[in-house]
């Protein structure tokens, strides 16, 4: 028999590509406008014969038009001190309303069409191959449900095939 000993999950999530107690920018674009926003949640994983990143948008947000619109989105990974103003107002203002990047005064680049922060330590570029909304009756623990949606503006899942992995 082995012996096994227990790990805390925090001890391993550490990495190039952690998504615990980050924020991230996503970037994508519509009718020529290149909209981010900054998210907390997201992975990196292998399904379908695929190595995949999974990201949670809200159904209301102008990210969903626009990712559904092009079919693609970036992912940066920022310096989390450095960029905390920028990545706040992210998360604060519509797309739909100004030019974000701007108020954000981060830079845009673009790798095969698909715009990311040039700021970015990391960055994934993903095509879409799968979106789901979240459904109230699929949640088991309905907690999650009274914490984090209240006012029923539920999420989109978005599994993105990895297209290219850009290091500084």
């Amino acid at each position: 028999m082995h012996v096994f000993q227990p790990v805390n999950p925090e001890d391993i999530e550490n990495g190039a590509y952690s998504f615990v107690g980050e924020k991230i920018i996503i970037s994508s674009i519509k009718d020529g406008k290149v909209n981010a926003v900054a998210a907390g949640w997201g992975g990196v994983g292998y399904v379908w014969n695929k190595r995949v990143t999974f990201i949670f948008v809200r159904k209301s947000r102008y990210t969903a038009e626009c990712i559904d619109e092009s079919g693609e989105y970036s992912i940066s990974f920022m310096d989390q001190d450095q960029y905390r103003g920028a990545l706040k107002y992210l998360s604060m203002v519509s797309g739909r309303d100004e030019d974000k990047i701007a108020g954000s005064r981060l830079t845009v680049n673009y790798d095969d069409g698909i715009p990311f922060i040039d700021e970015a330590r990391e960055v994934i570029t993903c095509k879409v191959i799968y979106k789901q909304g979240f459904d109230q009756d699929c949640f088991v623990d309905k907690n999650i449900i009274d914490e984090l949606y209240k006012d029923g503006d539920y999420h989109f899942v978005y599994a993105g095939e990895v297209k290219k992995i850009l290091l500084r």
